[in-house]
């Protein structure tokens, strides 16, 4: 592992030292007063801009569990009554959802938000609007 990259936090530093790594540029060497990763930033900036997270998020991505993609899915086709959801599992799918904004909860249906359907690109059927 390269100096440094373990004890780095943000991951725009993370990735514009592996961007260094992949170049073969020593990522802790200084040009003009700055390590060597700092030049790399702009790079990271693009990338995350063109995911949607924007170039100053210190956000990292998390995984989204199958079970919640397909309830996204049927979500993205119409609302859900909590109520026909059973289970602890459901429970437990229901929250992460919710948690994350990925959905919303009024009066015990279940909506899609857009952060929602963001995710892998959830777009409703074109044949049920």
């Amino acid at each position: 592992m390269a100096p440094g990259a373990d004890t780095a936090k943000d991951p725009r530093e993370l990735a514009a030292r592996a961007l260094c790594r992949f170049q073969g540029v020593q990522e802790d060497a200084v040009q003009e007063g700055k390590p060597m990763w700092q030049g790399y930033l702009p790079h990271v900036n693009v990338v995350l801009t063109s995911i949607g997270l924007g170039a100053e998020t210190s956000e990292v991505l998390e995984h989204t569990p199958v079970q919640a993609y397909f309830v996204l899915r049927r979500l993205a086709q119409s609302p859900i009554e909590v109520s026909t959801m059973h289970g602890f599992s459901d429970e437990g799918l229901v929250q992460f959802l919710l948690s994350r904004g990925l959905a919303v909860d009024k009066d015990g249906v279940l909506s899609i938000t857009a952060a929602g359907r963001a995710i892998g690109e959830i777009a409703a059927n074109p044949n049920s609007q």
